[in-house]
């Protein structure tokens, strides 16, 4: 059983192969084959050539058509060959010899815990939409109401002096909204308006498909407020685990002096910060526990909440 697998796999890989090599090809890679993050090494990732821009919805409200690229005209094949170690046998460890070459030149970014294809792919968008937003932004006259959206809204986060010389401001009334909480209703009053500027506090509340009938959507509650992140990082009494929780109060409290706190009271308010987080992780639902489906499917009417 074991050889008739290895040969199906070997020949379906053979044969995408000679495709790849006598095909032409007329459209642009969708992806690489990925090997798993865990089989590769710490790095520096080389040098790729970005991508050419994307035709955005704002070049398109505005008539505008993209010329094609000489990348354009000669894309990479979708399937590479060199992305296998052919020095490996193929019924020995398919995945190495399919994804072998691919690993060896292609080390992990050192600012990354993980890397495949599809962070490449991330990484390429992000550049064409940061290539939008930089026109859109230098733009002297506007082309359009959308562009015109697209490049002050950038503009306004990259202002570095405007907001330098704003400083926290923007947040006052945020601010004063929380100063202003008294009670438990107040607690509940602010944790819900939180929510609704997309500030997961205390826990995630979003919508999806329910797990035991896909055609219905249903609002899905699940744990979090923690700063950290895993439970683990709070319950954990390692040195590495005790060094880390002192270095999070050092940065909460830094960013409550940010926010115009004294320092010395804002190292206890970090402290307490810290320590209410760490009730909640307390009792909070392990990795583990968190992939039973069953142990954390728990439908309810919105009365029973």
């Amino acid at each position: 059983m074991r050889n008739r697998t290895c040969l199906t796999l070997l020949g379906v890989l053979t044969a995408a192969t000679a495709l790849a090599q006598t095909e032409p090809q007329k459209s642009p890679p969708l992806a690489t084959v990925t090997p798993p993050p865990n089989v590769q090494t710490a790095g520096k990732i080389p040098a790729e050539k970005s991508p050419p821009p994307l035709t955005s919805p704002v070049a398109q409200t505005q008539g505008e058509i993209t010329t094609p690229t000489p990348e354009d005209k000669n894309p990479q094949p979708p399937f590479d060959t060199r992305n296998m170690d052919t020095s490996v046998k193929p019924c020995d460890d398919f995945f190495l010899y399919a994804n072998g070459g691919w690993i060896k030149r292609t080390p992990i970014p050192p600012e990354y815990s993980r890397w495949g294809s599809f962070n490449q792919l991330i990484e390429k968008n992000n550049d064409a939409l940061h290539d939008v937003a930089e026109r859109a932004a230098k733009e002297t006259t506007a082309t359009g109401p959308d562009a015109k959206k697209v490049g002050d809204y950038y503009a306004s986060g990259m202002d570095e002096a405007k907001v330098e010389v704003a400083h926290a401001r923007p947040l006052g009334d945020e601010l004063k909204r929380i100063d202003g909480v008294k009670d438990r209703n107040d607690v509940l009053k602010e944790i819900a308006h939180l929510h609704t500027l997309g500030v997961t506090s205390l826990f995630g509340f979003t919508s999806g498909q329910d797990d035991k009938n896909s055609t219905m959507v249903i609002a899905q509650a699940y744990q979090g407020g923690l700063g950290l992140p895993d439970r683990d990082y709070y319950t954990k009494t390692d040195d590495d685990s005790k060094k880390l929780r002192d270095q999070y109060v050092q940065h909460v409290t830094k960013m409550l002096t940010l926010l115009g706190e004294e320092p010395k009271a804002a190292g206890e308010h970090a402290k307490k910060i810290l320590a209410l987080e760490t009730s909640l992780a307390q009792a909070s639902r392990t990795k583990v526990e968190l992939r039973d489906p069953q142990k954390n499917y728990n439908k309810m009417k919105t009365s029973a909440l």
